[in-house]
């Protein structure tokens, strides 16, 4: 199945943040067998899973990772999935999952790729469990990721570690009427909510939406908007979506971008995004309690999006109102720098009533 046949047929079908965050360096090719589970929110008859070798957005410092690094040359051993009721229990039937027919796959180069079709019936509240055995030296993970990630250690046992190649997508033959994605950085990510709890803002939108939208959360740890604004990989998977939400700025100026530097990588992502025919959901910066002149380039992107900058995309959203201390303390977090589960509902109850998806 070619990439945009994937496109054609699936949409996402799970709203945990999914990323390539940091490449693994091994000094030689190792096997490691890891599992994850993702919990489903719609469920379907077909599914199909997303991949790429490419980091989507600068991990940290970026001394480890840098947005658009490539992965080296490793193979996918086997993979299989099965369904399950909590994350942490055994599918009673898995099913081996092929690439073009094969059960192996060497992946080489930043091209994105996907499974074939996988049929498993699944339901709403069915998690996906994952299981895949890769042998190589240096393959993306995503080391941030809200979910309990496992890997058999040398006496065959599953612990906690998260170092193993995961889907970009749970995606779902399902039909859908409009796909939204959510890009972003740890707080789109849903950093700051406990793990397995699916209480980040943007899976609580989901819960609200209608059942014939499917909605796809890219949000990543560490990321910044100066990433997305390269405009390969990661803003290409966001797309292939109808309604992109947008929210970008903390890190960006954390790690010394103006204010100018700031609105102009916002503006080339929404017109990146509005030039692919996407609907472009401009949101505030959130607060992260920023001191000094970063403070000051805060409030300067704050209003630029609520002014001429908002008016480049089709709607804004002003979730820094929402989840922001009052004047004159807009910068200061009320739930948290990541916002906490109570910050994350008042913001998808405000989402929702203000109706920006219609």
């Amino acid at each position: 199945m070619t990439i945009k046949e994937f496109y054609s047929r699936y949409s996402s079908d799970c709203t945990a943040g999914s990323s390539n965050q940091v490449l693994n360096r091994d000094k030689l090719p190792t096997e490691h067998t890891g599992r994850v589970a993702y919990r489903l929110s719609h469920g379907g008859e077909n599914y199909a899973l997303l991949f790429s070798n490419q980091i989507d957005s600068t991990y940290a410092d970026g001394s480890i990772s840098v947005a658009n690094d490539i992965g080296g040359t490793w193979k996918i051993l086997s993979m299989r999935v099965g369904l399950c009721r909590a994350w942490d229990d055994e599918p009673k039937e898995w099913h081996n999952v092929t690439f073009e027919g094969y059960a192996s796959k060497t992946v080489v180069g930043p091209e994105p790729f996907c499974t074939d079709p996988i049929p498993l019936h699944a339901k709403a509240g069915d998690y996906l469990c994952y299981e895949v055995t890769v042998f190589g030296a240096c393959f993306p993970y995503h080391t941030e990721m809200v979910l309990n990630v496992r890997k058999k250690n040398a006496d065959g046992v599953f612990v906690m570690d998260k170092r193993i190649p995961v889907p970009l997508m749970i995606g779902s033959d399902r039909p859908v009427t409009k796909k939204v994605a959510f890009i972003g950085d740890s707080i789109t990510q849903g950093c700051g909510t406990e793990y397995e709890s699916y209480t980040h803002w943007a899976s609580v939108i989901a819960d609200g939406l209608p059942a014939d939208m499917s909605v796809w959360d890219l949000g990543i740890g560490y990321a910044r908007g100066y990433d997305a604004a390269t405009d390969k990989g990661w803003l290409a998977r966001a797309k292939q979506c109808d309604v992109v939400n947008v929210c970008f700025g903390v890190n960006d100026i954390l790690k010394g971008r103006t204010a100018e530097e700031v609105k102009a990588d916002l503006r080339t992502i929404v017109r990146a995004l509005k030039a692919a025919g996407c609907e472009v959901v401009l949101l505030t910066v959130p607060p992260f309690d920023i001191q000094g002149i970063a403070q000051k380039y805060w409030y300067d992107v704050n209003d630029a999006i609520r002014g001429e900058l908002g008016m480049e995309a089709d709607k804004i959203f002003d979730f820094a109102a929402v989840v922001g201390k009052p004047a004159p303390e807009e910068h200061m977090a009320k739930y948290c720098p990541h916002p906490n589960a109570e910050g994350c509902a008042l913001t998808a109850k405000a989402y929702l009533e203000q109706k920006i998806l219609g």
